[in-house]
């Protein structure tokens, strides 16, 4: 048989491959009995789906029996072998491969073991040490031969996992022995060298076509090797380069891994074939096909640089023009704008009939970004690459139970869970929501309530009995089970499905991806005592079941769209489509950036001869080769992604040097600077809509008739902020799960001078502790304010009466009917002078003092309005009398605990003071008579700089549209 004529055929890259591979058995086999009598090996599932596709498309309608397609496995460990091997495994007896769900729980526990590590981490690596075992066995290496692999300089700090390694090689036989399984990688390979024994001491009656491969695991090659000699056999491969200069392939044959032809030149060879046996495919398809210069382009695109640098010129001969037809490249100045220009090329495709366009991307944030963009043009298609299960509906339900339950119920998590989208869902939502938007506005706004169910149901009781019993009948029993997180992994996955059911009912495992967890949860509790071996710290519980369900991925069984489809780069192989985009050229996306390795770094992968980096880089480079053959292509990059500059894909920049600029010929579609054109033109239209800055005017009787003094200026410089409060009734919502702040500090010392001088007889030190509980259980509020509160008062109260000054009464509240407007006050405290009578004001200020110069100008008139409600005896409790001083009490708690400021300058006198009041109430009663009273437009920002303090309503009043910001 060595000498037999071996059948290799090649498809051009240029050419659609699954179409003219399909087209060609056809024609070779036009008995329907014939054709389903051929065996064709192909990579892998995909592949198998995407030629049926081709043989349907092609049979016009007509009954059709297809050729049993069996997957061999080219480079995923998870790929099961195809049916073919049935016969084989019986005659071995070959036990069954073992579970992937099971042999990455177990590898977790032994590295927990070993390493020390959280379950999370324990599950992470041993994502790695699997796919390093799957490595290994794929190349036909072992365990064993790693020790001598290990450079002396890398001996050092790699020692641990070598020694993981180690203890592996001697005890995971007995595992899986002991479980009654195998290595699924060992097995495939097994059988395949059964498989090619077989064929060539009996060659099969049947065709054999094995197709699709680019590259190949030795099992894999030696099957090739085989197929290509059986008389009945053909090897049929992607994009070979039967044209390629004998120099370009030598460079590449002697280690050039990027280049996309060394993984077919390594196939070739481990199946000792030559290229030069390669035939041209002989049938063509009636699909629409580019250019056979786009095979020159790519050739051109990939050359080796040191065969550049021989040539004369230094580069590739010149293209002829027309091999740029139909290639479009785009760059965009964002991320936004590349999903917008691929939406509308897409958009564009659609409104041919018969065409189709695919979007290929690395990047799953690009796919989704290109998902919505599509929904406003009322298209919805799927990403063909699939989500993660923890990213699903039903996977994110999980997540955020967990998270929630390791955070005690907090505010923002626990709204996270209660809003998520299949919680309730069905006729019941609406009021489910109504009711969580009233708990949200109750009892998760402003400061964290207690921790726990019980901490929520607490304030519940202060706010709403009504709401308290919603939350204790409907909420609670679905979360008790998770009120204490459990250590072990088992329960804790139980009880976190059986709190979800409580929540989401049947919709839980609705679904592709309530399927994908379905099948997750038969395999937890298959293997639930190896799970209940992992302990799980409550704070990464919810980092830990991501880690459990990102295992499994949820794919679209049928793509929604006819026309239109988002593919990965593996979904991408095989596939035709009239316009092909590839997205995201940037380093670190095409190609994919390098990805750390535990457990075979690359000086062992070299020594090894194990599959690197630079062979991966290969990989890319041939799926771009092939994405080039397309009718018409659009690459497209974003120069700068979450605002940092991007580095353009070497792919993209051979491009441009091997175009000279960029090219964007016209197509028979699309244009690229249209494109481009069009996104910009639909982000940002080119008439901005100007705001007029809004000024507001009710009639005088609709206008309020109460103010306080605190708001006084706020209406002399931002009136519309006034209105918004007081006429349209707009209050800022708190924060959920606010931290104290500031503001609330300065309350706490308020309340604790007005309790201390209201009885001073109390414990200063307990009465400090008693109100800072009321922020619920912090210590760290214990911690960082509580020294600095106790300076504060210790401060206020040496200087509440010094020996000119009399204490009166602290917050001594009081109210003034002013041309019929009431105007409200409280002044912090009042003394009276103890030598010639007057009264004195004091403000307490926790945070900065008012500028001297804005008291004079009255932009600050607080202390000065509430001094002329004490001199007409409108606060309670204090006798009408002059005001001979107005003093800021700034209590800063620091190195400096505080410092007593005449509001008017410490140079002032008794003497100023009254004509100060007399020219604050004039300016309040000109303010009353203009806005309260009159018909004066209640303008946005009336003063720019004085404005900028009141910003609750800036979004309201449109003030960055009307400034041109």
């Amino acid at each position: 048989m060595a000498g037999s004529e071996a059948r290799l055929f090649t498809i051009a890259s240029w050419r659609p491959f699954a179409r003219d591979l399909a087209a060609g058995l056809l024609a070779r086999f036009p008995e329907p009995v014939s054709l389903a009598r051929t065996m064709m090996i192909v990579p892998s599932r995909r592949s198998a789906r995407t030629l049926s596709e081709a043989f349907v498309a092609l049979a016009d309608g007509r009954a059709l029996l297809l050729p049993r397609m069996e997957p061999a496995g080219d480079l995923d460990a998870d790929e099961a072998l195809g049916s073919f091997a049935d016969p084989l495994q019986a005659q071995e007896s070959l036990l069954p491969a073992a579970p992937a769900f099971a042999r990455r729980l177990i590898l977790a526990r032994i590295l927990g073991n070993v390493r020390q590590l959280t379950a999370t981490e324990s599950l992470t690596l041993a994502d790695q040490l699997s796919a390093a075992l799957d490595t290994l066995g794929i190349e036909g290496r072992s365990l064993s031969q790693i020790d001598g692999a290990v450079p002396p300089e890398a001996a050092t700090h790699w020692e641990h996992n070598r020694q993981i390694l180690h203890q592996l090689h001697a005890s995971w036989p007995e595992i899986l022995t002991s479980m009654g399984w195998m290595e699924g990688v060992a097995r495939r390979n097994r059988l395949l060298h059964l498989l090619a024994e077989r064929w060539e001491r009996q060659p099969p009656e049947h065709p054999v076509v094995m197709a699709g491969f680019f590259s190949a695991p030795p099992a894999v090659a030696r099957l090739a090797k085989v197929v290509a000699r059986l008389p009945s056999g053909m090897l049929v491969v992607p994009g070979l380069d039967t044209n390629l200069e004998p120099r370009c392939r030598e460079l590449i044959e002697k280690g050039l891994e990027n280049h996309p032809q060394f993984g077919l030149l390594r196939l070739l060879k481990m199946a000792q074939l030559s290229p030069g046996e390669a035939r041209e495919w002989p049938t063509r398809s009636a699909a629409n096909a580019s250019s056979p210069v786009r095979s020159e382009l790519a050739r051109a695109i990939m050359a080796p640089p040191a065969w550049l640098d021989e040539q004369p010129a230094g580069r590739c001969p010149p293209l002829p023009p027309e091999g740029l037809g139909g290639i479009h490249m785009v760059e965009a100045s964002g991320t936004s704008e590349e999903a917008l220009v691929i939406a509308i090329a897409m958009r564009q495709i659609v409104g041919h009939q018969g065409k189709r366009a695919a979007l290929v991307t690395t990047d799953r944030g690009l796919a989704r970004r290109v998902q919505v963009q599509l929904r406003r043009f009322g298209i919805d298609i799927d990403d063909s690459a699939g989500v993660p299960l923890d990213k699903s509906a039903p996977g994110s339900l999980f997540v955020q139970l967990a998270a929630a339950a390791a955070e005690k119920f907090a505010p923002v998590p626990l709204l996270g869970l209660l809003l998520h989208p299949l919680v309730q869902a069905g006729a019941g939502r609406i009021g489910w929501l109504n009711r969580v938007r009233e708990l949200d506005r109750g009892a998760l706004r402003g400061l964290r309530p207690s921790a726990g169910l019980d901490g929520v149901s607490q304030r519940l009781t202060e706010v709403s009995p009504e709401l308290h019993n919603w939350w204790c009948d409907a909420v609670v029993p679905c979360l008790s089970g998770l009120a204490e997180l459990p250590r072990d992994a088992s329960i804790l996955m139980a009880r976190l499905r059986q709190s979800a059911e409580h929540l989401a009912g049947e919709q839980l495992w609705a679904g592709e991806a309530g399927r994908a967890l379905a099948a997750i949860q038969e395999r937890l509790d298959l293997y639930g005592e190896d799970l209940a071996r992992l302990s799980v710290d409550p704070a990464e519980a919810a980092t830990f079941v991501a880690t459990v369900l990102s295992a499994e991925t949820v794919r679209p069984l049928w793509g929604r769209h006819p026309q239109l489809a988002i593919w990965g780069p593996l979904e991408a192989r095989l596939q035709h489509a009239d316009l092909l985009i590839l997205g995201g050229m940037n380093e670190g996306s095409w190609p994919a950036g390098t990805v750390p390795d535990a457990f075979l770094p690359p000086a062992v992968r070299r020594l090894l001869d194990l599959p690197g980096l630079e062979r991966r880089i290969g990989y890319q480079a041939h799926d771009f080769a092939m994405a080039l053959g397309a009718t018409e292509v659009l690459i497209t990059r974003p120069a700068r992604q979450d605002g940092t500059p991007q580095v353009a894909s070497r792919y993209w920049q051979r491009m441009v040097a091997v175009c000279d600029g960029i090219p964007d010929a016209n197509g028979p579609v699309i244009h690229g600077a249209a494109l481009l054109e069009a996104a910009r033109l639909l982000a940002s239209p080119r008439q901005p809509i100007r705001m007029r800055q809004p000024q507001p005017a009710p009639p005088a009787l609709l206008r309020p008739r109460r103010i306080s003094v605190t708001e006084v200026a706020m209406l002399r410089a931002d009136p519309f902020s006034f209105y918004a409060r007081h006429m349209l009734k707009l209050r800022p919502l708190e924060a959920r799960d606010a931290d104290p702040t500031g503001g609330e500090r300065g309350q706490i010392v308020h309340s604790i001078l007005e309790d201390w001088f209201n009885d001073r007889g109390q414990n200063i030190e307990k009465l400090i502790d008693n109100k800072i509980s009321t922020l619920g259980d912090r210590p760290e509020l214990r911690a960082l304010w509580r020294p600095r509160v106790a300076r504060m008062i210790a401060y206020a109260i040496e200087n509440y009466e010094p020996a000119y000054w009399q204490f009166l009464r602290a917050e001594a509240a009081g109210e003034a009917l002013v041309h019929g407007v009431r105007l409200r006050g409280r002044a912090d405290r009042i003394d009276r002078d103890r030598s010639g009578g007057g009264l004195r004001i004091v403000d307490y200020k926790t945070g900065s003092i008012p500028q001297v110069k804005d008291v004079e100008s009255l932009w600050e008139t607080q202390l000065s309005l509430l001094a002329w409600m004490a001199q007409h005896g409108h606060l309670t409790d204090i006798a009408a009398d002059t005001v001979v001083s107005l003093q800021y009490l700034q209590l800063g708690g620091g190195y400096s605990p505080g410092r007593q400021r005449e509001a008017l300058g410490a140079n002032s006198s008794a003497e100023a003071v009254a004509p100060h009041i007399a020219e604050a109430f004039a300016d309040f009663e000109m303010l009353v008579n203009r806005y309260l009273l009159g018909d004066a437009p209640f303008i946005a920002k009336l003063h720019m700089v004085r404005g900028r303090r009141w910003r609750d309503y800036d979004l309201l009043a449109r003030v960055a549209e009307w400034l041109g910001r």
